[in-house]
């Protein structure tokens, strides 16, 4: 072979190996040659791009910065939203549209500064503040290396968050030497906050118990020591209505399926921090001439008959003057929405001599009886007394006869 047919067979050989390298490996490489990977970053707010139109410098930006609604803006075309797609699906983006100005516009979109990526630290720990996120951090190497928790750090409930992605994580990191590597010791991702509650050793009662505080917590302690500690409930306890702060998380609970029926699954182990709230229950009000005026709790389906017995029924007299006269027992209901008080007379003797039912009604929290004399009837001073003496305003008082 001569020196020029050696030649041209290079020059062949040498523009076939270059052809092949667009298509993949090419024969003329060794084994060692990596396809280009796929890109595969999708585009976040304040990451920085380049954007390159051969022969169009007016079009060329060097930097856009992807504002906070994803969009950046590009001559010609305005606002184009770019968030969550990757740089090569941005070119194809922007080249699809520049074709309406440009003939065959050849574009480039580069990454050229990714968006700030924090770890956020809160509560009680030594630095709050962020950290510059990177790949593999584990929560126990971020909080180490922020300094760890503040001895009044409870490292036991821990909350791993990110605003972005909705979740949310409580791990238990206290003698984190023993749960390094475990799976408590979760892989961050870009932008979680990780906060450190306070450490308490209380447990709290508010409302309707004899002696409403803050208690100091026992290990193991449950919902009914707690009840104990606080001397147990008033008899106006709402005791189905209780709500139970629990870990951070306030739920019901039903104290009177606990405390009534002995339904031991609400006895729930308590935790440092938590708090029980027992409400007051609904009242029922009856005033006049009964042997206990007053309140009394309030139970569904209570009737007028109900309430006079809650109250001892009426005053026993010899006084035909002053004798309770049951056939004129004024109802007071309240609309507090509407500001109203509406009077209802009711005549419970004729239900107790001819069983006429339709005057034994039905009551509602929040109602008031007043049971009259012979002598004394129901006065606009005395409705206006009894509903200040409840704690209601004034109201607009209006009668009614019957319900």
């Amino acid at each position: 072979m001569n020196k020029r047919t050696t030649a041209g067979a290079i020059a062949v050989l040498v523009m076939l190996c270059s052809q092949l390298i667009f298509v993949g490996k090419s024969a003329c490489a060794d084994d060692t040659f990596t396809a280009p990977t796929v890109d595969t970053y999708f585009v976040q707010p304040d990451d920085v791009l380049s954007i390159t139109v051969i022969g169009f410098t007016d079009l060329t930006q060097p930097e856009v910065v992807v504002l906070q609604d994803g969009t950046i803006t590009v001559p010609l075309l305005g606002s184009v939203t770019v968030q969550g797609l990757t740089p090569a699906a941005i070119q194809a983006t922007l080249t699809k549209q520049w074709k309406k100005y440009v003939i065959n516009p050849s574009v480039t979109v580069s990454l050229i500064k990714k968006h700030p990526q924090y770890v956020t630290f809160s509560g009680w720990v030594l630095h709050p503040g962020t950290t510059d996120y990177r790949t593999n951090y584990h929560v126990i190497e971020a909080l180490s290396e922020d300094g760890g928790a503040l001895p009044t750090g409870d490292m036991s409930k821990v909350t791993v968050s990110n605003s972005s992605t909705q979740t949310k994580q409580i791990l238990d990191l206290s003698h984190p030497e023993t749960k390094a590597g475990t799976d408590l010791d979760i892989i961050l991702n870009p932008n979680d906050e990780v906060y450190v509650p306070e450490l308490r050793d209380e447990f709290s009662v508010v409302g309707e118990v004899k002696n409403p505080g803050s208690y100091p917590y026992k290990e193991n302690m449950t919902v009914l020591d707690a009840l104990t500690d606080v001397g147990g409930t008033l008899q106006d306890a709402d005791l189905s209505d209780a709500k139970l702060m629990h870990d951070g998380n306030e739920g019901p609970i039903d104290l009177d399926a606990l405390l009534r029926h002995g339904d031991l699954t609400k006895n729930i182990q308590l935790s440092a921090g938590d708090r029980i709230t027992v409400p007051e229950g609904d009242r029922v009000y009856v005033y006049g001439a009964v042997q206990r005026p007053g309140y009394y709790n309030f139970k569904p389906g209570d009737t007028v008959l109900d309430a006079m017995n809650a109250a001892g029924g009426p005053t026993p007299t010899y006084a035909p003057s002053a004798q309770p006269d049951l056939a004129k027992i004024n109802l007071i209901r309240v609309d507090k929405a509407a500001k109203k008080a509406t009077i209802h007379v009711i005549d419970l003797q004729r239900f107790l001599n001819k069983g006429d039912l339709s005057q034994n009604v039905s009551l509602q929290p929040g109602d008031v009886l007043y049971v009259p004399t012979k002598s004394h009837k129901m006065t606009f001073q005395d409705v206006t007394g009894m509903l200040s003496g409840i704690g209601e305003g004034a109201y607009l008082i209006s009668a009614a006869h019957g319900l």
